[in-house]
């Protein structure tokens, strides 16, 4: 079985103007193309169950080879779409690791 090709996406880093803090910058991240172990696998599509709310969650399970330096300070573009990282990464068996990404719209 192939992998794909996925990019991690880092944020950049800016001054706050009002809190002269510095904060992360999504308007022009690092890019990282890296190529998963597995095909990316589809997470179940769920639909949480809110008052007045229509939100459907859905994602991605990633196999990045081991050491890749992902957490959820990342986001990750799969097939065109980008995902937040949930969580820190899990070690696949010593092979690789596996990563979460999803998304809650609506």
């Amino acid at each position: 079985m192939r992998g794909e090709i996925v990019v991690v996406l880092t944020a950049g880093t800016i001054t706050d103007p009002y809190s002269q803090e510095t904060v992360e910058d999504w308007s022009a991240p690092t890019e990282r193309a890296v190529t998963t172990i597995a095909p990316a696998e589809p997470r179940p599509s769920s639909e949480p169950v809110q008052d007045a709310r229509n939100a459907v969650v859905s994602g991605w399970t990633l196999y990045l080879p081991a050491g890749d330096p992902i957490g959820p300070q990342n986001r990750v573009r799969v097939r065109d779409v980008e995902y937040p990282v949930q969580g820190q990464p899990a070690d696949w068996l010593g092979a690789g690791v596996v990563v979460q990404a999803f998304k809650t719209e609506g």
